[in-house]
């Protein structure tokens, strides 16, 4: 692998702070990330915008996307102290299981959004 592009969701205050998190680490390969609500970003031609804000992308060397809990693994395994956590959830079972769960958190999201948004008002 030598480069990641992760698609986020900008507008989600969740999304930021995880992001945010991120970004300030040290990764092991060059990582690219692209926010989807910033409607002048160029986006893969093959890239549905609606359908990447839905839940979570990445692209490893501009051709495999990775979607929900995929995409977490491919993250998360090219950064130091979240790399065994990332190679852990490449395993097919445990992938299947995160992909449950990562679909609980997605109904969950706008509640969890709202809750976040209303924290950060001063």
């Amino acid at each position: 692998m030598k480069s990641l592009e992760v698609f986020y969701d900008g507008g989600c205050p969740l999304c930021r702070k995880e992001i945010a998190y991120f970004r300030a680490l040290k990764s092991r390969i060059p990582v690219i990330w692209l926010d989807l609500t910033d409607l002048n970003a160029e986006l893969p031609d093959d890239l549905d915008r609606c359908n990447a804000l839905a839940r979570m992308h990445v692209r490893v060397d501009g051709q495999s996307y990775y979607r929900g809990a995929a995409a977490f693994a491919m993250l998360w395994s090219q950064f130091a102290y979240w790399r065994m956590l990332g190679l852990f959830l490449r395993i097919p079972p445990v992938t299947c299981c995160a992909n449950w769960l990562y679909h609980i958190f997605l109904k969950l999201r706008p509640h969890l959004q709202r809750w976040v948004q209303t924290q950060e008002k001063p």
